[in-house]
């Protein structure tokens, strides 16, 4: 055989072997396990330590919330991590998980939305086809303006009395009813709903005067001052701005309740419009920016405190740091009478307060609580007392013993301190008398009953000893609602709508009865003068008759009462 040919042959063969399978088959890629024991590791971490800051700040649910969204964040990273880097899945069941994810996620956001946030931060979801409570108020609305009539209201407005709520938290601010003749004993006699009707967005509260009722709310694109008649919850009239406030956590609409003083009501706007106008047409009187005149940004939730009327006065504070933090207007015509400090503003009304005989305006801003005389608006003491957000929305009590008591949310608690006036001369040391951090009211106000205070603590109702601060109890949940105390009894609106009476003592939490007042969030404060019980939220409003009368004549519902006749008082005006 010749070389040429043996070569040959050692090419065929060559060619065969390569033509020829493999016996052992193609070639096996690296086996693909799951890591389930490091996902499982990693699922029981994110479990415990979730569980243990949830146990561990149960007295703080907004802090708990907080703290919360971060392990969540922080445990979705860290699974996401383990999912593309360690899991041991091959790139295509990485992508194909990723894949499920997304559409998950897309698939839930267009099933549900989020129609805004507990008092602890917590999202309310609904169904995307859900009406909204603004689009169910502005139907209402729209029928009410198609059948109003422009006829004028005769109505004579009546003289304020001891019995009245002429503006916030009633005539101290202090959220004592004085003058109650009410029945309690819900559960034999229950409440009578008198009417129930839609209202605008916003958290304002009643003023009320004879069977006039103000309040303020979100319609559309303008922020109204409303006025009602108590009886029948029919609308009297409408004063609209063109005004909008929206605000993520907080909800959009104004949050100041109106102040009557004489034949006028004074009513500040979320974005700082402060109105005076006649109370019984709701014809504008005068109207500034409070915002303008302190030459001050507004701040996070929009201006909260409802104007301070006394003397020729209405105090408002509207913060920043150009000598205008306080500023005093004169009720008559809105010219401005004084305006000074220069401290933060945040969520609290200004209340007049008198010390050692000598009235003044107080404020708690920002950084604290500060006294100014009531002829300059000029600092006379301040005892700083606040939060690192400096978000304080929670109103001072002067104690009878000369103390006064102040809170605040966010984990900071509460303190007692004393304003001393020595020979003309006002300090106040800055070590509180006494503090805790065990007691939070966020954007509850505390009410004082012989010796004790109580107030809604991170949503949950507490009793403490207004000389130490200790906490008697500690019992009930309730959420971020409101409270007032008549005679002996607490009168609580919860957050979730529910009416609660409980007694004032503090020797136990004792509940007594509750109704369903209202269904959804409710941040607004409660009213109860002349035996009828007002309540609102965001979306609507109900009168309840709680009197002592045995005789209760039950009114419709305003969506029974013919809208003609419900339209026939109603006078819009427009700016």
């Amino acid at each position: 055989m010749s070389e040429s040919n043996a070569d040959a042959g050692q090419t065929e063969r060559l060619e065969e072997l390569q033509a020829r399978p493999d016996e052992s088959g193609p070639a096996q890629r690296p086996e693909q396990r799951f890591r389930w024991k490091i996902f499982l590791l990693l699922l029981a971490f994110a479990v415990v330590s979730f569980a243990a800051q949830w146990w561990l700040m149960r007295e703080d649910a907004t802090t708990r919330v907080m703290v919360t969204m971060g392990f969540v964040s922080f445990d979705i990273l860290m699974l996401l991590v383990f999912w593309l880097f360690f899991s041991g899945l091959s790139r295509r069941a990485k992508k194909i998980g990723l894949g499920v994810l997304a559409v998950l996620t897309i698939l839930f956001f267009s099933l549900f939305r989020v129609v805004g946030y507990r008092g602890e931060m917590l999202p309310i979801l609904v169904n995307r086809w859900t009406p909204t409570a603004e689009e169910i108020s502005l139907a209402y609305f729209e029928e009410q303006d198609r059948l109003m009539s422009d006829e004028p209201i005769s109505s004579e407005f009546p003289e304020i009395t001891e019995a009245d709520w002429p503006g916030f938290r009633g005539p101290r601010r202090d959220g004592i009813v004085m003058s109650a003749e009410w029945r309690r004993n819900w559960d034999d006699n229950p409440p009578k709903e008198l009417w129930r009707h839609p209202v605008g967005l916003g958290w304002s509260s009643f003023a009320v005067v004879g069977d006039w009722v103000f309040t303020q709310e979100q319609r559309g694109e303008n922020e109204a001052v409303v006025c009602y008649e108590l009886q029948t919850g029919r609308q009297r009239w409408v004063w609209n701005d063109k005004a909008r406030f929206s605000e993520t956590l907080g909800g959009d609409g104004p949050r100041a309740t109106p102040t009557v003083a004489g034949q006028r009501v004074y009513a500040l706007g979320a974005t700082g419009i402060l109105n005076c106008l006649e109370a019984t047409t709701g014809k504008l009187v005068w109207s500034r920016n409070i915002l303008d005149d302190a030459d001050a940004l507004n701040i996070s939730w929009g201006m909260t405190g409802s104007p301070l009327v006394f003397d020729d006065k209405v105090v408002v504070n509207p913060g920043g740091g150009n000598d205008a933090g306080v500023i005093a207007y004169d009720k008559n015509n809105g010219e401005i009478l004084w305006k000074n400090g220069d401290r933060v503003a945040a969520y609290c009304a200004p209340r007049l307060e008198t010390i050692d005989g000598i009235r003044q305006v107080v404020t708690y801003g920002g950084e604290g609580v500060a006294g100014h005389e009531i002829e300059t608006g000029d600092e006379l003491w301040f005892f700083p007392w606040t939060n690192s957000d400096q978000i304080i929305a929670a109103q001072t009590i002067l104690l009878p013993s000369g103390l006064m008591f102040v809170s605040a949310g966010y984990g900071k608690g509460s303190a007692l301190f004393e304003v001393k006036h020595v020979g003309g001369t006002w300090s106040v040391d800055e070590e509180p008398v006494e503090a805790t951090s065990q007691f939070k009211l966020k954007f509850n106000d505390g009410v004082y009953r012989d010796g004790y205070i109580y107030g809604l603590d991170e949503g949950i109702l507490a009793c403490h000893d207004a000389t130490t601060l200790k906490r008697k109890w500690k019992r009930g949940r309730f959420g971020y609602g409101q409270l007032l105390l008549v005679d002996d009894v607490l009168l609580i609106q919860a957050e979730s709508g529910d009416v609660v009476l409980v007694e004032a003592t503090p020797d136990a939490f004792r509940e007594m009865t509750r109704i369903e007042a209202l269904t959804d969030r409710t941040w607004n404060h409660p009213v109860l003068v002349d035996g009828l019980l007002l309540v609102r939220n965001d979306r609507e409003a109900a009168c309840f008759d709680v009197s002592l009368s045995e005789d209760i004549a039950v009114k419709p519902h305003s969506s029974d009462v013919n809208l003609t006749a419900a339209a026939s008082a109603l006078k819009i005006t427009n700016k």
